[in-house]
C-alpha cells in the first residue's frame, strides 16, 4: 500500500528516511527537514509544487547522465526546480548552500542541474556561470556537462553547440560558462544562475558580489554555493554557516536560503564508520569511495596531516578541530567584545616576528579585574604578500587600521619604535617584552628614542606550560578581549598545543608558511608579565611618555 504523499514523492521519500533513522543525517539536515515541513505547511495556500516539472527534470537528467540521481539529489532537485509562490511565480528557494564531504558527487550533481537549467527549464537566455578560485575547479562541472554531450553528440548536436569554453542551447539561447573569481572580466554578465564552487577558498564576499550583482535580469535567478569545509576561518564560508545556523534556529525570517549541510555532529563520531553518512550522503552507494575513506581513516592516528585532511575534507569538521587548539573557534570569536576607554592606563608592550621581510606583531596588554585587553597592530612587508596568498582578508585589516604594509626591503626597527611612541601618548607603557633575539635587534633603536625598559620574554615548554592554564581560563571565561580584530582571531586560530610525553606543552604554528602567529606570540610575551600590572582604575590621559 502506497503511503500518502504529503508534499512531493521525492521530498517525502528523503524526509521519511531521515526521520526514521534509515539515513543517518547531521543535526543541520534534521533541522532543515523540520524547517521545510513547517514552512511548506504554514504557506501551503501561498505555494504550489509543480510535480510534473520535478519529474521532468529528474527524467531529463537520468536520460543522459551516466548515473541515477540518489535520494538526497532528488530531494534537492525538487526544491530547485519545482516549488514556487503562486502570487508572482517566483522561487520559494533561490539560494542553495550545499556542504558535504569530498567524494559525495557535488560536481556531478551540479553539472546535472546546469544541464537542466539551460535546456529543459525553457527560460530564454537563462545563462549559468560556474565560478571558482582557480580554473581547474571552475571547469570541473562544466566538463561533466561537456562529456555528457560528447557521449550523446549524434543526437544532441541538433540542440546544443559547444566549445571548451562555452556550451549553448539553441532553442532558449542559454549558455553555460565557467569563470575564475577575477572581478575584472565580468562586465556584461546576465546570468540566470551563478554557482560558486568550493567556497571554502573565498576569504571574503567581494568577488562573489561581482557575480551576484548581475542576477535578476532574467526570471527565477538562483545562487548555488557548493563546498567541503576548509582551513580559512572568519571567511565567507564561516559567514554562510553562521547564517544557515541562524535560519535553522529560527533567528532569520523570510529567507529563501536552502542550507543542506552534511557533517559529523562531533569529532568523536568519526570512529564509528556508520556515522560517515552524516558527512557524505552518497557513501553507502559508492563502495570504492567507502574503501578509500577507510584507507585514509587508518592513516589518521599516526599521520597528523592525514588526520587534518580527513576531518576537514571528508567529515566537514574544520582542521582546527583535529588539533589540541588554544581555544575553540567560538571562544576566539568571543574576544570580539567592546573595548573600554583604556587611555592613561598602565600596560605591557610586546613584539614578535620571525623575519623582518615578513610579519611583525606588536601590541599592548592591559589588566582590569578578571579581564585582559590586547590592543594589536601588524606590520607586513609587501614582498611577503607578493609571494604568498595568506588566508585572511589583508585588505580589510588594512582598512580597519590593524595592518601597515611596509614597502621597503625590511621592516625597520623605526616602524616598531614609532608605533610604540604613538601609543605612549595615550597609554602608560611600563615595559616592552620580546624574546632575546628580537629585543637585542630593537634595543639600539628604542634607546635612541629614549626608552630603555626592554625585557626578555621566555619561550619554550617550561614557559608555555606555565602560561597554558592562564590562557585556557582567559578563553574559557571569555575574559580575553581583542575588540573586533580579525588579524588576532586569525593568529590565534593558527596556533595549536603540542604535548611531549611528560605532558609539557609548547604553542606551535599549525602550518609553517601560510599561517602566521606573530600577534599571538607577542601576546604570550606580554602575558608573562601580568603580575607587573597592579589593579588599577581608569585615570586621566597622560600628556606624553618618555619617548
Amino acid at each position: 500500500m502506497t503511503s500518502k504523499i504529503i508534499f512531493n514523492e521525492h521530498i517525502d521519500a528523503y524526509m521519511q528516511q531521515v526521520k526514521s533513522g534509515r539515513i543517518k543525517a547531521s543535526k543541520e539536515v534534521k533541522l532543515l527537514i523540520q524547517y521545510l515541513e513547517k514552512k511548506l505547511t504554514a504557506e501551503k495556500d501561498l505555494i504550489y509544487i509543480d510535480h510534473d516539472e520535478i519529474n521532468a527534470a529528474i527524467n531529463h537528467i537520468e536520460k543522459y547522465f551516466p548515473f541515477k540521481l540518489l535520494l538526497w539529489q532528488k530531494f534537492i532537485t525538487a526544491f530547485v526546480v519545482g516549488i514556487f509562490y503562486k502570487e508572482d511565480d517566483s522561487l520559494v528557494f533561490n539560494e542553495f548552500f550545499l556542504m558535504m564531504g569530498r567524494g559525495a558527487g557535488k560536481n556531478g550533481f551540479i553539472a546535472a542541474l546546469c544541464f537542466y537549467l539551460i535546456s529543459k527549464q525553457k527560460i530564454r537566455k537563462y545563462d549559468v556561470a560556474i565560478v571558482a578560485t582557480n580554473q581547474k575547479q571552475a571547469k570541473t562541472s562544466f566538463m561533466d556537462v561537456w562529456e555528457v554531450l560528447d557521449d550523446h553528440w549524434k543526437k544532441l548536436s541538433k540542440f546544443f553547440k559547444r566549445t571548451l569554453e562555452v556550451i549553448g542551447f539553441y532553442k532558449t539561447k542559454s549558455k553555460l560558462e565557467y569563470f575564475t573569481n577575477n572581478a575584472k572580466t565580468k562586465d556584461g554578465l546576465r546570468p540566470g544562475t551563478v554557482i560558486f564552487d568550493e567556497v571554502h577558498a573565498y576569504e571574503s564576499e567581494d568577488n562573489i558580489k561581482v557575480f551576484t550583482s548581475a542576477l535578476g535580469k532574467v526570471p527565477r535567478p538562483r545562487r548555488f554555493y557548493i563546498t567541503t569545509d576548509g582551513n580559512i576561518r572568519d571567511g565567507f564560508l564561516d559567514h554562510m554557516k553562521e547564517e544557515a545556523k541562524m535560519l535553522l534556529n529560527g533567528e532569520i525570517k523570510n529567507s529563501r536560503m536552502f542550507p543542506f549541510i552534511c557533517k559529523l555532529d562531533s569529532p568523536e563520531e568519526v570512529h564509528d564508520k556508520s556515522n560517515w553518512e552524516k558527512a557524505n550522503p552518497s557513501i553507502n552507494y559508492f563502495p570504492h569511495l567507502k574503501l578509500e575513506m577507510e584507507t585514509e581513516y587508518n592513516n589518521i592516528e599516526h599521520r597528523k596531516s592525514a588526520k587534518i585532511e580527513f576531518m576537514t575534507k571528508r567529515m566537514n569538521i574544520p582542521s582546527q578541530d583535529a588539533y589540541d587548539l588554544v581555544a575553540e573557534w567560538e571562544k576566539i570569536v568571543a574576544t570580539n567584545q567592546k573595548l573600554p576607554d583604556l587611555r592613561g592606563m598602565e600596560c605591557i608592550g610586546a613584539v614578535d616576528y620571525a623575519d623582518t621581510t615578513d610579519f611583525a606583531g606588536v601590541g599592548l596588554f592591559f589588566k582590569k579585574g578578571d579581564k585582559r585587553y590586547w590592543l594589536h597592530h601588524t606590520f607586513i612587508n609587501k614582498k611577503s604578500l607578493d609571494q604568498n596568498n595568506y588566508k585572511v582578508d589583508i585588505d580589510l585589516a588594512k582598512e580597519q587600521g590593524l595592518v601597515t604594509i611596509v614597502k621597503e626591503e625590511t621592516i625597520k626597527p623605526e616602524y616598531i619604535v614609532n608605533w610604540f611612541a604613538e601609543q605612549a601618548k595615550k597609554y602608560k607603557i611600563k615595559m616592552i617584552a620580546g624574546d632575546m633575539y628580537r629585543i637585542n635587534y630593537l634595543r639600539e633603536a628604542f634607546e635612541k628614542a629614549g626608552y630603555s625598559n626592554l625585557v626578555m620574554a621566555r619561550s619554550g615548554s617550561k614557559t608555555h606550560t606555565q602560561l597554558q592554564p592562564i590562557v585556557e581560563d582567559l578563553f574559557a571565561y571569555e575574559n580575553l578581549i581583542y575588540g573586533d580584530d580579525l588579524m588576532m582571531r586569525w593568529y590565534t586560530n593558527n596556533v595549536y598545543i603540542k604535548r611531549d610525553p611528560k605532558q609539557n606543552i609548547t604553542y606551535e604554528k599549525i602550518e609553517p608558511r601560510l599561517r602566521k602567529t606573530d600577534g599571538f606570540f607577542a601576546f604570550l610575551h606580554a602575558l608573562q608579565f601580568d603580575g607587573e600590572l597592579k589593579e588599577q582604575k581608569i585615570v586621566k590621559p597622560m600628556k606624553a611618555m618618555v619617548f
